[in-house]
Formats: C-alpha cells, structure tokens, sequence
C-alpha cells in the first residue's frame, strides 16, 4: 500500500528532525543518544516505503512511547508538534486503508 502523502509528510520530517538529534549527538561524542535517536527512527523508512496501518500504530504505541521514556520532557520539545499532527491518522487506520 502506498503511504498517504499527508502521512508520509509528517514521518518525513519526523525523520529529518531526529537525524539531525542523531548527528549533534554523535558530534558530541554521546554515542547513547545517538543509538537512542536512531532507534526511534530506524523502522520509519520502511513504514514509508510499505505502509501499513499497523506498521504506524506500532510506531505510534511503540517507538513512540519507548523513545519518550527515555526523554526528559524538555528533551522532547521538537517532536510533539509532529505528533500531533500525527495523531489523527492513528487513531482512523480505517480512512487510511481505504486510501491506499
């Protein structure tokens, strides 16, 4: 199934913000928030590429959720915007499907 191009956008910049967390996290020489940051972002290619609305509920209840934990709330001030925005196509997996 083809990703939704209002999903598609939103997961685009979700990975293109926590690259770049990624890098300055590696340019500061902190390998464990760069492992973290990768590890929030590494299925998202994927998703994009064979979306499934299953596929993005388990990065919205999953991923999501675990990269959080590791979080200090001002530590996760870019993403929730994009999230937000998200959120609406989660919670509709039926309106999705019906799209691809």
């Amino acid at each position: 199934m083809t990703c939704p191009p209002d999903v598609a956008e939103i997961l685009l910049e979700i990975l293109d913000l926590g690259l770049l967390k990624a890098r300055a996290a590696g340019w500061a020489g902190d390998a464990a928030r760069a492992a973290v940051e990768a590890d929030h972002l590494h299925n998202l290619p994927r998703l994009i590429a064979t979306f499934r609305p299953e596929l993005l509920r388990h990065y919205w209840e999953a991923e999501r959720t675990a990269y959080l934990a590791t979080l200090t709330p001002d530590a996760a001030e870019a993403f929730p915007p994009l999230w937000d925005r998200l959120r609406a196509h989660v919670e509709r997996p039926a309106a999705m499907a019906a799209a691809g």
